[in-house]
């Protein structure tokens, strides 16, 4: 068993070793082609986005999650009256908060250190990073027990306003020249507040575990066997129709509106609808075009054209629920006066055109050349075309021939799930990254009128 545990923390360190070593490297690499005021600002600010972005991460899945919660069996079991259960949570709130202070500080220790900032500074950083997501979940185990949901909504969306305010001032140039000195002594009194507050928060959320009622704990113990049974297939489009499921079900019904126009345009409508309902999708799109000008800020040269279509593919995904449900939905499907390659043309028709739009608002962010339009354009559609590839991905066929493993029969079509959508990003992005001109562009515009042909119109 010694001989064991020395081999494992042998190889921790020296893999640990080896990935700082590469890290710094890059950073070095990276910090000799950035000789612009902006992009040396926008290497200094990234880690602080990429800070409250992992703290607006960790509050979000708090919230998902509960953050406390227990699994379905021990919920079986678990009394429904009001009897003091601090000792069987405790470690359970303990566990997530250590578990997600302990990526998000690697995710940012990871930033910093690509982006150059000092030693002290950069270890300051992780730490008060670690005690944010720490006091946060401490306080997502209060809002767990009184109910409180627009606080826990404002919680979860601070962090993340904060890092498009930061994104958006790169992007303005604000940042540009933005430096962190070797001696920056007023993170010791950031980390000393925060360090205060961490403790006061996972005071309270300690104290109120006793509070914790049945139906809190169990009801994200539903979650984590669906999410797991999602993942076994390596199919994220099954993971979100899982977590949109969850999220949806505790909420009241939401008023009915009369649909309009008739054939396959009451279907548009039906988007147009749910936009009207939920606005906060199309402006999580807008305001994900600060994302390509700070790229730009930075210096991304003509690979701007797959970050652009990345960003779209991403921010996008919402706006096609209605094509997952009309995948997914084949009953409704066959109720509809028209086939089912109308009906999904026509769920994709708003998805299309407001990520057409999208990428023609990031036109600027490209580098100049003739025809940054269509470039642009180009980079729209294949966002989009990537978004329909990831919605309308079929589940594993298990009646197919299966392929040998050591973990059993595998369908052939399981381990392409996990790269759906990408797969087709970096097909139709490859004309205008092998050739950043019009021709480029224009090639890439018709592999994705293509590829949506054969994905909307297939039976």
């Amino acid at each position: 068993m010694l001989q064991d545990v020395y081999v494992g923390v042998f190889a921790a360190v020296m893999l640990g070793a080896v990935l700082v070593n590469v890290l710094i490297g890059l950073g070095d690499l990276a910090g000799q082609g950035c000789t612009t005021a902006s992009c040396r600002g926008a290497r200094t600010v990234a880690p602080l986005v990429v800070a409250l972005g992992s703290l607006g991460v960790v509050v979000s899945l708090a919230r998902l999650l509960g953050p406390v919660f227990v699994s379905p069996a021990v919920a079986s079991w678990l009394a429904s009256t009001p009897v003091a259960r601090r000792g069987l949570l405790r470690p359970r709130a303990v566990a997530g908060g250590i578990a997600a202070s302990l990526v998000a500080a690697a995710v940012v220790a990871g930033t910093a250190t690509l982006s150059g900032w000092p030693l002290l500074a950069g270890v300051l950083l992780v730490v008060a990073v670690a005690l944010a997501c720490a006091g946060s979940i401490g306080l997502a185990v209060v809002v767990q027990v009184t109910g409180w949901r627009r606080p826990q909504r404002l919680l979860a969306a601070l962090p993340m306003l904060l890092a498009w305010l930061l994104t958006l001032g790169v992007a303005a140039g604000v940042t540009a020249g933005a430096t962190v000195g070797p001696q920056q002594t007023w993170w010791v009194a950031v980390v000393v507040v925060l360090l205060a507050l961490a403790a006061a928060s996972a005071l309270l959320g300690v104290r109120a575990l006793d509070r914790l009622r049945h139906s809190d704990v169990a009801r994200a113990g539903r979650l984590v066997p669906a999410i797991s049974g999602a993942l076994a297939s390596l199919d994220l489009s099954l993971v979100w129709d899982v977590v949109t499921d969850h999220q949806w079900r505790d909420r009241a019904a939401v008023r009915p509106r009369r649909g309009r126009w008739t054939g396959w345009g009451a279907v548009v409508w039906v988007d147009l609808a749910r936009l009207r309902r939920s606005p906060a999708r199309l402006a999580r799109l807008a305001a994900a075009v600060t994302v390509p000008y700070a790229a730009h800020a930075a210096g991304v040269g003509e690979v701007m054209v797959l970050l652009i279509a990345l960003t779209g593919f991403v921010a996008g995904l919402p706006l096609l629920s209605s094509l997952r449900v009309i995948e997914r939905s084949p009953g409704l499907v066959r109720m509809l006066p028209y086939p089912a390659r109308v009906a999904r043309a026509a769920a994709a028709v708003v998805p299309l055109v407001s990520l057409a739009v999208w990428g023609l608002a990031s036109t600027a962010a490209l580098p100049a050349v003739d025809g940054r339009p269509l470039l642009a354009l180009a980079a729209g559609l294949c966002a989009a075309t990537a978004g329909v590839r990831w919605m309308t991905g079929r589940p594993p066929d298990y009646e197919k021939p299966l392929v040998s493993t050591p973990a059993g029969g595998v369908p052939t079509n399981l381990y392409g799930s996990i790269a759906r959508g990408f797969d087709v990003l970096l097909i139709t992005s490859a004309p205008m990254l092998l050739s950043y001109s019009t021709k480029g562009a224009a090639w890439s515009v018709g592999l994705c009128v293509v590829v949506l042909s054969f994905l909307l119109g297939r039976d």
